[in-house]
């Protein structure tokens, strides 16, 4: 069977040679590896441009910045494989990946999806951490959270067919493939793999870490609000095109200044994680503003000034 590999890359350039070296050094042999290449503004496109020698390596260079998902949903239209997958371009995945996800499909013709367990590695790829899991078993029904990581699931071509391309509706955010899952889950089981045959890469630059829009501080809430539904009923609201209901539900959530204010703590934690002190400093401001009575606010205050400069003068 052949595989098709879709990978998005803007502005990927210190990981994506990385991440096409572990394509090629699958041991499974008949893949294509399509890259959508969405406008990137640094060496990305010279990194790619070297591996096309490689006829399985295929380059869409598209003309405009559509974004992830419009990118992602144009490269899949491309795909001529039986079984479909992703590698985002900064993770990797070990040589064994696809050889072993074929093999499900092989050994269990009804399987129309399969996940493996995944690492977090960091921005050099040292493995951070992987959840043990005893043996293989099927997911019968929604779950949250999953334990794979979703550009990991490959699936045979009809389930594309079947469900059509990844919502627009999580355009600028995340968790388009999460719920994906949902729906393709509520219908069909999913096989999951219990070693680990994907590496999360974990970096300040990553989708999920970076702050760009502000409806990426709910999209967690987006989904446990689908997932609540679709539990309960079956279905949701963007699967019945109530877009106006998924908005009027986002405004409701921005407005509570104590959800809000929690959400900025967050965002200001990590930044002081990862050393972003502007960053920290804007978003503590926002949780104090939106709640000024929220005393994990404080507690993550004290962590900033900790780490911004106590631990500075320590070490003088």
């Amino acid at each position: 069977m052949k595989v098709s590999i879709m990978m998005c890359a803007y502005n990927a350039g210190p990981y994506i040679a990385e991440a096409i070296e572990s394509i090629l050094l699958q041991t499974y042999v008949n893949w294509e590896l399509i890259i959508g290449n969405d406008c990137s503004t640094d060496d990305t496109l010279q990194i790619i441009s070297r591996y096309l020698g490689d006829s399985r390596i295929k380059l869409v260079n598209q003309k405009a910045n559509l974004g992830y998902i419009k990118n992602k949903n144009s490269i899949f239209a491309l795909a001529t494989g039986d079984l479909l997958t992703q590698l985002d371009a900064d993770d990797t995945c070990p040589p064994e990946r696809i050889a072993r996800q074929v093999k499900v499909f092989e050994q269990y013709p009804p399987v129309k999806i399969c996940g493996t367990n995944f690492s977090t590695i960091d921005v050099k790829g040292n493995v951070l951490e992987t959840t043990p899991h005893k043996a293989d078993f099927v997911i019968h029904e929604i779950s949250r959270p999953y334990p794979f990581w979703y550009p990991g699931l490959m699936f045979r071509k009809e389930v594309i067919q079947e469900f059509g391309p990844f919502s627009e509706y999580f355009n600028g955010i995340y968790g388009d493939d999460n719920y994906y899952t949902y729906r393709v889950n509520s219908k069909y089981p999913i096989y999951f793999i219990k070693d680990s045959l994907y590496n999360y890469r974990i970096h300040p630059a990553s989708m999920t870490n970076l702050h760009d829009n502000p409806r990426k501080l709910i999209a967690d809430d987006i989904l446990k609000e689908l997932f609540t539904q679709r539990k309960a009923t079956g279905s949701d609201w963007l699967e019945q095109n109530k877009e106006e209901e998924m908005r009027t539900f986002e405004a409701q959530l921005f407005r509570d200044k104590r959800i809000m204010a929690e959400k900025y703590r967050i965002v200001a934690a990590k930044a002081i994680d990862n050393n972003n002190w502007d960053e920290a400093r804007s978003a503590l401001k926002r949780s104090i503003k939106l709640s000024i009575i929220n005393s994990r606010t404080y507690a993550t205050l004290s962590y900033y000034i900790r780490n911004r400069f106590l631990r500075k003068s320590q070490h003088k």
